[in-house]
């Protein structure tokens, strides 16, 4: 052999080997990605691990330990099929024992979850229980069998026993929107049936429904706005005001949770806690009528006059046909002697509320408004419905003693007087009028 085809030899010989070697070192990569994948995985950072696997099969899809591998994510994805065709890939590739023998585990456990689903479509919710809970010890750490376990609990109205198993495998495969969200399915699933009691009047039951869907998720706003609103009904107004200001804790973002607790704290005249509420409902929400008339109703208490009315007026621009806006605003351009402005207002708020029992206050607010526009007759008029819808209410009975009064009707006069100083918050306004016309005296009107 001459020295020239010596050379190719030893070249070609050469080269041969280098190839070989570089083969190995990029095996030994991949292999290093899949050993670091598998470490996210054992820390349940399935999103990292399978960008890595990713990138190993990019560069070789037949790598067998990156195919094996990556069952395990979809496994925690609860893709049991998906995890069982990639271990039957992963063998393609490699004969491994311990391949395998996932893949018969495999087989058996989506065997196992089939047999489950039948017993749970029976209704032999025990027997399904059974089959998970055997599964769960074998695989502590699929994340599948916790969430169908949940389903579970649910039909047999276990709620937390639900909660836990959600949790559990919202925990196992955090990026997950199934398990993320089903723990929040569940608990809004229960406070819809709070709602519905609700709306039938059982304050008992909706309340029970309600803690439930609490405790299933303890940091549902949206149920801790209902209980609020539940202690609110029932008179137990710090433990209302408590569960409201839990409410924009959970979820600040919610306008109409910023309107409830900034109403109660009005109605509990705490007027800066009030505003402050009330400001955010808004700046949430620009277009929530509501939130400027009780907004206008704080300032009204605070003696903030133009602010109250500003507000009024952009409720009334937003919602004509709100009822409070007007009745609000009328009151206050009666507090302000505008009484032909209020006159407006007010009639526009009678119209609006088809409840005759609902109309006692604007009708008396309409009532004061004409007394003091001189109009004795059409107040005359308003007080009588006020006096109908609300028979004990001395407001009522004291505007239309006073139109009676001015009317020159004073015995009649005198019987309004005397059916409004029953309400004994009145007797004191109405008293020294009664006596002024007991005497033959005209009343101090003006």
């Amino acid at each position: 052999m001459n020295l020239k085809k010596v050379t190719i030899l030893i070249l070609c010989v050469i080269s041969l080997f280098s190839f070989a070697l570089a083969q190995d070192a990029d095996k030994e990569a991949l292999q290093m990605k899949v050993e670091q994948a598998q470490v996210l995985l054992e820390n349940f950072d399935a999103a990292a691990a399978q960008e890595l696997l990713d990138g190993v099969l990019a560069q070789d899809s037949t790598f067998a330990p990156a195919l094996y591998a990556y069952h395990n994510i979809e496994l925690m994805y609860g893709n049991l099929s998906e995890a069982q065709a990639l271990v039957r890939k992963a063998i393609e590739f490699k004969e491994d024992e311990s391949y395998r023998n996932k893949f018969d585990e495999l087989r058996d456990l989506i065997n196992q979850v089939k047999d489950a689903q039948r017993e749970v479509d029976a209704g032999n919710y025990d027997a399904a229980k059974r089959i998970y809970n055997q599964l769960i010890e074998k695989n502590p750490t699929i994340a599948e069998i916790y969430y169908r376990l949940g389903f579970v609990s649910i039909q047999e109205e276990d709620y937390e026993d639900a909660r836990d198993n959600f949790d559990k495998a919202s925990i196992l495969a955090p990026s997950v929107e199934k398990y993320a969200k089903a723990k929040n399915i569940l608990a809004g699933k229960i406070l819809q049936e709070a709602l519905k009691a609700l709306k039938m009047g059982d304050l008992i039951t909706a309340e029970r429904k309600a803690q439930t869907s609490l405790r299933i998720n303890p940091e549902f706003s949206s149920a801790c706005d209902v209980l609020g609103y539940i202690k609110l009904k029932s008179g137990e107004i710090s433990l209302a005001i408590e569960y409201m200001e839990k409410a924009v804790k959970y979820d600040p973002s919610n306008s109409s949770s910023w309107y409830n607790l900034g109403s109660i704290y009005r109605k509990t005249k705490q007027y800066q806690k009030a505003e402050d509420a009330l400001l955010k409902s808004i700046a949430l929400d620009a277009t929530s009528a509501k939130s400027y008339t009780t907004l206008g109703q704080t300032y009204t208490a605070l003696n903030m006059l133009d602010k109250a009315e500003n507000n009024f007026k952009t409720s009334i621009a937003l919602d004509p046909d709100s009822p409070a806006a007007r009745e609000s605003y009328g009151e206050l351009l009666n507090n302000q002697g505008r009484y032909t402005e209020a006159i407006v207002q007010l009639i526009a708020a009678t119209k609006l509320i088809s409840n005759p029992s609902q109309k006692y206050l604007p009708n008396y607010r309409l009532a004061f408004a004409y007394n003091r526009s001189g109009e004795y007759l059409k107040a005359l008029d308003v007080a009588k419905e006020t006096t109908t819808a609300k028979a004990n209410f001395g407001g009522g009975w004291f505007e239309l003693g006073i139109a009676y009064a001015m009317l020159g009707d004073k015995q009649n006069a005198i019987n309004a007087f005397n059916k409004g100083r029953l309400d004994k918050s009145w007797r004191g306004m109405i008293d020294p009028e009664r006596e002024r016309l007991i005497q033959g005296k005209e009343i101090s009107f003006k």
